[in-house]
């Protein structure tokens, strides 16, 4: 059984989260992530005090030492673990100044990701639209 670098929490409720988690699993053959839904994960086991409304805002990164980066960072820590091209660019977003300025983008994103999930017609998704946006 492969032993994981990183462990990636994401909202296993969320279209564009599960296809993302999808692709990175197909393209992962060394098995260095392990994808955990945060809604079924015991949060605070993988990250002291994380809770399920942080969980929900944003992805989470964690190394086995315990070490964790959230939102974009998070994302392309994540895609550092994956072979190729996606590595690369995965190398170059996890630089701090990176990650730093596509944050804006990812936030955007995440805050509608139910809506683009519905747009995009990805149908495991059963996030509740927010009617204010």
């Amino acid at each position: 059984m492969p032993r994981h670098e990183l462990t990636v929490v994401y909202d296993g409720e969320c279209g564009i989260c599960e296809a993302l988690k999808q692709r990175a699993e197909a393209l992962d053959a060394r098995g260095r992530l392990r994808f955990v839904a945060y809604q079924g994960a015991d949060l605070d086991a993988l990250v002291p005090g994380l809770t399920p409304a942080e969980a929900s805002r944003a992805v989470i990164a964690v190394t086995p030492g315990g070490r964790a980066w959230e939102g974009a960072r998070a994302f392309f820590k994540a895609m550092e673990h994956l072979p190729g091209f996606w590595g690369k660019i995965g190398s170059v977003g996890a630089v701090p100044v990176v990650s730093w300025l596509a944050g804006p983008a990812y936030r955007l994103v995440a805050a509608r990701r139910g809506q683009i999930s519905r747009w995009l017609g990805l149908s495991q998704c059963r996030i509740v639209p927010d009617r204010r946006t």
